[in-house]
């Protein structure tokens, strides 16, 4: 049993680790977990329930503070990309099941190899990318000098004027006679601009229900099949043809919502072009190649996630940002999606009685409390430097450290002597077959 002041050096650690993590979209789970284990003594069994719980903690604090924020250079809108997020969440979830067998079935050392390869490929990316916007912005005028500019060049007009008062006057009037001539079909009706002023009026509530409902409904589905798969032996037993079959249901349901997802979204982008509307940089336009190719780089995602125990954070965040995502609204939207897999995870444990009550109070509040944290400090630090740069340089640190506690943990604790698949443990998947977050 840990002693007081352990918790409280752990949860110290915990708690910046929280900070840190939050502002770079991700869960941070591997940093709980070494906490958990190095300071507190738990095992991985112990210590991966309570880094849950922290990380449920965290994306709640993240979403409490991100729900009300918009869009930087759109303010109507909110900051938080819900159409990313319905895409990539639900085959993301998916991802994870498979990643969940393939944890088990494979060898140590393959499941290491390709964690090192991944985390140095997303890490060398992010960091590279973070490096390019950074060259941008030092290449941007400032907000400060683009006001000096625009007065200079309000003052040098205003000189001219002075001594072309003959050549003002018939400037001014053929803008009278265009001015005539556009009356007339400004008293007709704009279908186009009530279209826009509809789509504004949608994109300006605090979170869209459609979006909700349908993130629900695979978070259920996923909570369902989850639980019947890998912590209800006693119900389905592993490798069975009930096991399979519940297994394989996952596909086409997660899959029809996507679909159904993609379906809407298309038609969105569609008379989003037709009305004229204006998008901004980093918006995705749904439609084409991109409704299958950025879902199944999501699967991807979590397949890694899970078989590599790493968080799907880490790996959602850079595809974002490769997608062109404003990094800021990538590293928002990553917190959000993190709530449906950390949410499910934590309510699983304490069905089993894995996670104790006092335990689960103080960890979540932990996580609660450096989210929002980080979350003031690292808004501040975007809003007062104008360096969206910051939030991705942040994120390709605490993959290498993260990947770095990994990897250590794994030499540390795990044996890498046998070679084989594990096919007799795939038969006896239980509830230790879980991810870091």
């Amino acid at each position: 049993m840990p002693m007081d002041w352990e918790w409280g050096v752990a949860g110290l650690c915990v708690f910046l680790s929280a900070s840190l993590a939050v502002g770079a979209g991700i869960g941070g789970g591997a940093l709980f977990v070494a906490a958990y284990i190095l300071i507190l003594g738990f095992d991985a069994h112990g210590a991966v329930p309570l880094s849950k719980a922290t990380i449920f903690g965290l994306a709640v604090a993240a979403y409490t503070v991100n729900i009300w924020k918009r869009h930087p250079m759109r303010s109507s809108r909110s900051l938080i990309d819900y159409d990313t997020a319905l895409m990539l969440e639900p085959m993301t979830l998916l991802g994870t099941l498979a990643g969940v067998v393939l944890n088990v079935l494979f060898p140590n050392w393959l499941v290491l190899l390709p964690l090192c390869i991944l985390l140095f490929v997303v890490s060398y990316r992010t960091i590279k990318k973070g490096l390019r916007i950074r060259k941008k912005e030092q290449e941007t005028p400032t907000h400060d000098a683009l006001e000096l500019l625009e007065r200079n060049k309000r003052n040098g007009e205003h000189g001219e004027n002075e001594h072309d008062d003959d050549h003002r006057d018939d400037v001014e009037d053929d803008e009278e006679n265009r001015e005539n001539s556009r009356r007339g079909s400004a008293m007709e009706v704009d279908a186009n601009s009530i279209t826009r002023a509809h789509i504004a009026s949608k994109e300006a509530r605090l979170a869209p229900p459609e979006r909700l409902i349908l993130l629900v409904f695979v978070w259920i589905g996923y909570f369902i099949i989850s639980f019947l798969l890998f912590r209800a032996d006693d119900v389905v037993k592993p490798c069975s043809s009930g096991w399979i079959l519940v297994f394989l249901f996952a596909i086409p349901y997660v899959v029809f919502i996507t679909w159904i997802s993609g379906r809407m979204l298309e038609k969105n982008t569609k008379m989003k072009k037709a009305c004229g509307y204006e998008f901004l940089p980093g918006d995705v336009l749904w439609e084409g190649d991109r409704l299958y190719k950025y879902p199944a780089l999501a699967f991807f995602a979590g397949v890694a996630a899970a078989m590599m125990g790493i968080g799907g954070g880490m790996v959602k965040g850079p595809i974002m940002l490769a997608m062109g995502i404003q990094p800021q609204v990538a590293t928002t939207t990553s917190s959000f999606m993190i709530i449906f897999t950390s949410s499910t995870t934590t309510i699983q444990y304490l069905i089993l009685g894995k996670l104790d009550a006092t335990d689960l109070a103080i960890v979540m509040s932990l996580g609660f409390g450096g989210a929002l944290v980080g979350q003031l400090v690292v808004n501040g630090l975007v809003a007062k430097y104008k360096k969206q740069s910051f939030l991705i340089f942040l994120l390709g640190g605490l993959t290498i450290i993260s990947g770095i506690i990994i990897v250590s943990t794994s030499l540390a604790f795990e044996s890498f002597s046998d070679t084989s698949l594990n096919t007799d443990e795939l038969c006896r998947i239980t509830s230790n077959a879980t991810t870091m977050g």
